[in-house]
């Protein structure tokens, strides 16, 4: 999944489990927050990026690979928050930080290493397994000329987005003034 992708289904699932888990209304400021958790799992491309030299992109970002990308991770990280945030931000977090790592096993080959650090089995785990990754094009080059080339990966992209940017298009049509 692309970052807007992640953006866009991090900002429509705040917006329900708002609205119908807890019963209020959202606002702008919330909904940003929902979509810098939405992307923090890929804040560790740079750590990658610097710890392999990769800079320039010419091989694939591995960044799935690292602890960073697995739910033990997340897990351990929402209970040290739960320790003194409120429940509604602490459910919010898992449950976004959740939703990108299931976003990042749609349809890809490489998927994120679910069952880590069990047994260390570094395994990872795509939910639609197929090969995405072909003829050694990475970056930008690889979303253009496979990843928006086939219905299941293009479709959820432009629901999540579009619907992200409508709900945010009515939180801020909800502002007085």
């Amino acid at each position: 999944m692309t970052p807007t992708g992640h953006i866009g289904a991090s900002i429509a699932a705040a917006y329900t489990v708002e609205r119908l888990i807890f019963k209020s209304e959202v606002t702008p400021v919330s909904l940003g927050l929902a979509a810098l958790i939405g992307i923090l799992p890929d804040l560790d491309s740079p750590l990658v990026l610097a710890l392999t030299g990769n800079w320039k992109l010419h091989a694939r970002n591995s960044h799935h690979q690292f602890i960073t990308h697995t739910p033990f991770f997340y897990l351990l990280l929402t209970l040290l928050l739960s320790l003194f945030m409120p429940v509604r931000a602490v459910i919010l977090f898992g449950l976004l930080t959740l939703l990108h790592l299931v976003l990042d096993s749609w349809a890809t080959d490489d998927g994120i290493m679910w069952k880590w650090p069990k047994a260390g089995d570094r395994t990872q785990y795509s939910l639609f397994p197929q090969v995405v990754h072909v003829d050694d094009v990475h970056g930008w080059k690889y979303y253009a000329r496979h990843y928006f080339r086939t219905w299941h990966t293009t479709l959820p992209e432009l629901l999540f987005l579009c619907g992200g940017m409508l709900i945010l298009v009515r939180a801020l049509r909800m502002l007085p003034g």
